[in-house]
C-alpha cells in the first residue's frame, strides 16, 4: 500500500458497506464500490478497507486523494477508472478541487464538493 505525508482536515465522515475492497484516498461510489471512469463520488476512503467491512468515507471538508495523473492546483477533479482521481472535463462530475499540483501519478490535498 503506498503512503503519503499529506494533512487533512474532514469535516464530515459517513459510514458506508464496503462492496469491494477499497485503497486508501480513492473516491468511493454511492453503491460502495469504487468510483468508474467520470463517476460521482459519496467521498474519499481515508483508509484500506476489506470487501464486507462497515467502511467510512470523508464527504466533506478536505482529504488526500491520489491522481492518477498529473493534476494542477484549482483544477476540478473527478474519478478515473480505479477510483484515482484526474482532471474532471466540461459536463462531468465534480468530485472536488485540487489544492496542489502534482506533477504525475501521486497523492495531493482535495478540496471535497
Amino acid at each position: 500500500m503506498a503512503i503519503h505525508n499529506k494533512t487533512y482536515h474532514p469535516l464530515l465522515i459517513l459510514g458506508i458497506s464496503a462492496n469491494a475492497d477499497l485503497p486508501a484516498c480513492r473516491f468511493i461510489a454511492f453503491d460502495g464500490n469504487l468510483c468508474g471512469d467520470g463517476g460521482k463520488a459519496v467521498g474519499v476512503s481515508e483508509r484500506a478497507w476489506k470487501k464486507g467491512d462497515d467502511a467510512s468515507a470523508i464527504v466533506a471538508g478536505t482529504a488526500v486523494a491520489e491522481s492518477s495523473s498529473a493534476i494542477s492546483a484549482g483544477s476540478a477533479v473527478t474519478s478515473a477508472a480505479d477510483g484515482k482521481a484526474r482532471p474532471a472535463s466540461a459536463g462531468e462530475p465534480i468530485n472536488g478541487w485540487a489544492l496542489e499540483s502534482v506533477s504525475q501519478a501521486g497523492f495531493f490535498k482535495i478540496l471535497l464538493a
